[in-house]
């Protein structure tokens, strides 16, 4: 056992043996509202620690979940399940008392007081962190808005003089509407409930850029005010001018309507994939996959490839209080209701392979950022410096894969998208074929024609006007139109290698994959033909001298082979 794995272990039981109290406050200390226990743990980075008490069982990966911080591969689905069930425990209010989050919008009128909206989170949806100063708000094209509504009524005070006396009463009051607006649009549906929350339906994937979600809430109230009046009636009464006193009745009612809205900057997180496809000539399936907005990977069924990104999740702040006011007193307390937020970050500086596939990365692109820090409570690695965010990814995968089964792992959970034929184009790959000739060779130095074409077609393929080059002895050198060169090497050996290094397939059609030759420095069939014979003609002269030799001298030694 290693000792990094052995300290790990010693650690993990320091921990489980601990006891210590839980953390009071923010998160909340129990699973609730249909997360179960592991997925729970994953939604409090930030907050601080909860700590294992001898009487819990739990696991050794609950553990981890339970004490740190820990980076997710995609985002939980967790979140959502969690947001639609914990804004249901925001609490309820009569007419004289308003109560919202801290970083609620309010407005006053005359009768309506603290009037105020509060958008809980929109879902699904992933704020990512590519830069200090770039940290969009990403929603899904469909998606759930949450947030509550609140306000109280100020009755005016009663007066009573000895000649005029007024009595308020509220006849009516509500929510009138709350209303999703998109870039100042009226989304389809509204609600008149205090807590809100309104479903949204494909939403513009051509819009590019930033543009504002407001939550608009209308409240109206309507009030009676009764005026009472003394007058003193004089007439003749029985002959006689008599003053009575006399008081009128007058009703007058008031209405009084506040409209009032949060906004939110999103960007609508647009799942259309476009590229390019291709079959090499051995059955691989290749891709490239662009997005015009980052992404978390590529998944193909011979496995997954990630680009920079991980996910964590953590709480709102601005719903830790609740403040409540009936006009005289103001309290603040406890908010039961915590919503959280999915974040991405990033995590390494490119592109990696999952461990598990059999995949080959052919190039990512993307464009680079200044990774952002985190907030120093969230105890997570991230990049330092420069980074390349992920937008576009080439690969190769096995035979068999086939390209409509390619989707896109986005940032923003349920917006996967596959990969198809509408919008990609398909690009052939060719085999290639490269012959080399020596013309000339001297003690030092070779000289060597180099011919590319088309294995299949025998065009020629010229490196100088489609990207790639030929390798020749560490050397690089460009095929010219007729897809020939001819250059002089220095000589190394008794053999001369050129290899074609083609261009990516996707940048020129048709795209090629590469081909190696190797030449004997002696070169052509003649040369091995006149060495042949040199060889020959010397063997010949010898034994035809000790043919010779044998018959004058008689010695007996011919044939040579005789007692083989």
């Amino acid at each position: 056992m290693s000792r990094t794995l052995l300290f790990g272990l010693v650690c993990l039981n320091v921990v489980l043996a601990t006891v210590t109290p839980v953390a009071a406050g923010h998160p909340p200390e129990e699973p609730d509202h249909g997360v179960n226990g592991t997925s729970f743990w994953d939604l409090w980075s930030g907050d601080e620690e909860r700590q294992i008490a001898d009487s819990d069982t739990v696991s050794a990966k609950e553990a981890l979940r339970v004490t740190s911080d820990v980076p997710l591969d995609e985002p939980p689905e967790a979140a959502e399940t969690w947001n639609q069930r914990d804004i249901e425990e925001m609490p309820a209010t009569n007419r004289s008392t308003a109560i919202h989050p801290t970083g609620a919008t309010l407005t006053d009128g005359t009768y309506l007081k603290n009037v105020g909206v509060a958008i809980a989170g929109v879902t699904p949806s992933t704020k990512a962190l590519l830069s200090e100063r770039q940290q969009p708000l990403y929603v899904a094209p469909n998606g759930t808005v949450l947030g509550t509504v609140d306000y109280r009524v100020a009755v005016p005070d009663e007066t009573d003089t000895p000649t005029r006396r007024t009595e308020w009463n509220v006849t009516a009051h509500e929510v009138q509407s709350v209303t999703l607006l998109m870039d100042g649009e009226p989304v389809t549906n509204t609600t008149t409930d205090n807590v809100v929350r309104i479903a949204y339906r494909n939403q513009s994937k051509n819009v590019t850029g930033s543009q504002s979600l407001a939550l608009q809430a209308t409240v109206t109230v309507q009030l009676t005010e009764t005026i009472y009046r003394e007058k003193t009636v004089c007439g003749p009464v029985n002959g006689n001018r008599t003053c009575r006193d006399w008081w009128t009745k007058h009703v007058e009612t008031h209405t009084e309507t506040v409209t009032v809205e949060q906004t939110r900057q999103v960007s609508v997180y647009d799942p259309v994939l476009s590229g390019y496809r291709t079959t090499y000539p051995n059955g691989d399936m290749g891709v490239v996959v662009f997005r015009s907005q980052p992404w978390y990977g590529l998944h193909l069924p011979a496995g997954g490839i990630r680009g920079s990104w991980r996910f964590y999740v953590a709480r709102d702040q601005q719903w830790d209080t609740l403040v409540e006011t009936d006009g005289e007193t103001t309290t603040t307390r406890h908010s039961p209701v915590h919503p959280v937020q999915v974040h991405a970050y990033p995590i390494r500086t490119e592109t990696t392979q999952d461990a598990h596939g059999d995949i080959t990365i052919l190039d990512s692109y993307g464009r680079t950022f200044r990774a952002p820090d985190l907030e120093s409570s969230v105890a997570l690695d991230t990049v330092s410096g420069p980074y390349e965010g992920s937008f576009g990814i080439g690969a190769r995968a096995p035979p068999g894969d086939d390209t409509q089964s390619v989707r896109a792992t986005d940032l923003v959970r349920g917006t996967q998208s596959r990969l198809s034929s509408d919008s990609t184009a398909t690009i052939p790959v060719n085999k290639s074929k490269i012959n080399l000739t020596i013309q000339n060779t001297t003690a030092n130095t070779v000289t060597v024609e180099v011919t590319l074409s088309d294995a299949t077609t025998g065009a020629p393929i010229a490196t100088v006007s489609r990207g790639g080059y030929i390798e020749l002895e560490g050397k690089h050198v460009n095929t010219t139109a007729n897809g020939t060169v001819q250059t002089t090497v220095s000589r190394r050996g008794d053999t001369i290698t050129a290899t074609y290094k083609p261009d990516d397939w996707w940048r020129t059609v048709p795209g090629y994959v590469g081909d190696s030759a190797t030449v004997h420095v002696g070169g052509t069939v003649l040369r091995y033909v006149h060495l042949l014979f040199t060889l020959g003609v010397q063997v010949g002269t010898l034994l035809l001298a000790g043919f010779l030799i044998d018959r004058i001298t008689g010695w007996g030694f011919w044939p040579p082979w005789r007692d083989l």
